[in-house]
């Protein structure tokens, strides 16, 4: 049986500047390379050694329903960490797009690297992110391993910095008794926490691990979407949502789809022992 270290999320961001001439001599900072995404390492061990595979993603939700999808296939052959292209990971990430990330999220993308090789990518253009993995072998981005992929991807630069930014905001653990989440938020200026355990029937019968970070996916979502809503309403009452893009079509869609995972949620929480600490945070 395939075992997995710490499963860990993080929201990264690494901007390159490039500096330039000014008319008054003063150096200017120009970005020349912005790299934007969620990216889920996965520690698989083996026998011989611990192999890295990383999901990266555009949003949360959609990164982890990736890396779920990547647990159950290194899970079900560990040859994947081997010749993952024998892998249908397009029609699989297809089927885990709803209709309103297409309706309403267009950009939404992935990718999937194993040992800094990308086994595939939703977009056509993913050369930076790609780099950027080669370099790092699952481990930690560093301003250095930036640096370097600007000088790949751009070509030499003669006077540039690097801006990288990374927050952990989730923390999976496997256990012999019952899986662990750990989350950490950030809303309008706020950071709370909250943490989900899901428990094994028996030890011969556990949650499956890639349940769980769908069940953890669809709780992202939820409270994305619950953000979204209230901003929303905040927006009417103060008379400024007819001055923004959001349309009524895709107030109703968000409604449609948080029901839908709400749905999804409290089925998970009925097939499984689910507990919540300090409390279950309020969906609706």
């Amino acid at each position: 049986m395939t075992e997995f270290g710490n499963i860990t999320l993080y929201r990264e961001k690494s901007i390159v500047y490039r500096f330039t001439e000014n008319d008054d001599d003063a150096p200017r900072e120009e970005p020349v390379l912005e790299l934007r995404s969620n990216r889920v390492t996965i520690p698989v061990k083996t026998k011989l050694s611990t192999i890295a595979a990383v999901v990266r993603g555009q949003n949360i939700p959609g990164t982890m329903r990736m890396a779920s999808i990547a647990l159950d296939e290194i899970r079900r052959d560990a040859n994947v960490l081997i010749d993952g292209g024998v892998v249908d990971w397009h029609g699989q990430w297809e089927r885990k797009v709803s209709k309103y990330e297409r309706d309403f999220n267009p950009e939404n993308w992935v990718s999937v690297h194993v040992a800094g090789d990308q086994l595939y990518s939703s977009r056509e253009d993913n050369r930076a992110i790609q780099e950027v993995e080669s370099l790092s072998v699952g481990a930690d981005v560093s301003d250095d391993i930036i640096m370097e992929t600007a000088s790949n991807v751009l070509g030499a630069l003669d006077d540039y910095a690097v801006e990288h930014d990374s927050q952990t905001s989730f923390v999976m653990v496997a256990g012999p008794q019952f899986h662990r989440a750990s989350i950490l938020e950030r809303r309008d200026r706020k950071t709370g926490a909250f943490s989900m355990s899901a428990y094994h029937p028996t030890p011969q019968n556990q949650v499956r691990l890639s349940h769980f970070m769908g069940f953890c996916a669809d709780m992202m979502e939820v409270l994305t979407l619950k953000s979204f809503l209230d901003r929303v309403q905040e927006m009417a009452q103060d008379g400024s949502l007819s001055r923004s893009n959001i349309t009524p079509t895709q107030v109703q869609g968000a409604r449609l789809r948080r029901k839908e995972l709400m749905n999804n949620i409290e089925m998970f929480e009925k097939t499984n022992k689910v507990v919540y600490r300090p409390d279950r945070p309020t969906l609706g």
